[in-house]
């Protein structure tokens, strides 16, 4: 998770770094739990839910200092931040939902009983929700109906993205059997785009949603109708999240190759990183980009 001046971390499986951007060194190291369910940044404070303990702490940025720490229950998952409101819960049914206060950790609110929710996403004014063929904009501040949809099929199991913002008022429902959705602020009745190619991911780059589609290929759709409007083959393992690069896309796959990706989906150039295997990569807010590999997190540029 970047900001201007710094990147926070998850590493070692119990720990939670913050780097600074300009040149990579430690501004503080901070134990975390076990492999956490969520990490968000929400201003100068980082909100981190961990496996274990059954804890949802909250830290200052700048300097790495606990701020205050909530006991959840067991199995909790899912984690969103809006209008100075922590919204845990939900995840697999196993737990209520929870709005705690940003400042002090306070609970402002919690379902009478577990509730099952896909994973939770800050959007539209409040926080989006929801299972089966609901979908739910909840009031971050009392936990209330904001807005509610009825879908054209099941969402997406608990672990996927299930929700992709494409602007203020519209998002993108990733549903059962691959098909995506539009649903916006104001509107009764989702639109349905279309079924596609199972997809491993998805997301939102240069006004279009792109699907990776078994790992080894990109397609990108008009989220107005649901038509193609690019195609990257590859026969190769893709690095997840196309990033956008001057007027086209950088593309990247798990051996280390970088291609520059025109809008009709065609490479225009290509470059690879000597040695190193991506696992991912990040826009660092300043023409350079952020890698991560095994045991590695670094940071390049780009030169024609």
């Amino acid at each position: 998770m970047i900001v201007f001046d710094c990147v926070v971390l998850h590493e070692r499986r119990t720990r939670l770094v913050c780097l600074e951007r300009a040149d990579g060194a430690v501004r503080w190291d901070v134990p975390l739990g076990s492999w956490p369910r969520g990490i968000v940044l929400a201003g100068d404070r980082v909100l981190v839910l961990p496996q274990a303990p059954d804890l949802l702490s909250c830290i200052d940025l700048r300097t790495g200092a606990s701020l205050w720490s909530a006991p959840t229950p067991r199995w909790t998952g899912n984690l969103a931040v809006h209008s100075g409101t922590v919204v845990t819960g939900g995840w697999r049914g196993y737990t209520p939902m929870t709005g705690l206060d940003l400042a002090d950790g306070g609970v402002r609110w919690t379902t009478p009983s577990a509730v099952t929710s896909v994973r939770t996403l800050a959007w539209g004014g409040g926080v989006l929700t929801g299972s089966g063929d609901e979908a739910v904009l909840l009031d971050p501040v009392d936990g209330s109906d904001l807005a509610r949809w009825r879908l054209p099929g099941p969402l997406a199991g608990p672990d996927a993205k299930a929700f992709v913002p494409v602007g203020a008022e519209r998002v993108v429902a990733v549903c059962e059997g691959s098909s995506l959705v539009t649903l916006g602020i104001g509107e009764d009745e989702p639109a349905r785009l279309g079924s596609y190619d199972p997809f491993g991911a998805v997301g939102h780059v240069h006004g279009a949603v792109w699907m990776l589609r078994s790992g080894r290929g990109l397609l990108a759709v008009d989220p107005a109708d649901g038509t193609a409007l690019w195609s990257v083959e590859a026969d190769r393992k893709m690095v997840t999240d196309p990033l956008p690069y001057v007027d086209a896309l950088l593309v990247g796959d798990a051996n280390g190759g970088l291609r520059k990706v025109g809008p009709d989906g065609r490479t225009v150039e290509g470059c690879s990183l000597p040695g190193r295997r991506l696992d991912a990569l990040a826009a660092a807010g300043d023409g350079g980009l952020f890698f991560a590999a095994k045991g590695t997190f670094g940071c390049f540029a780009l030169a024609p």
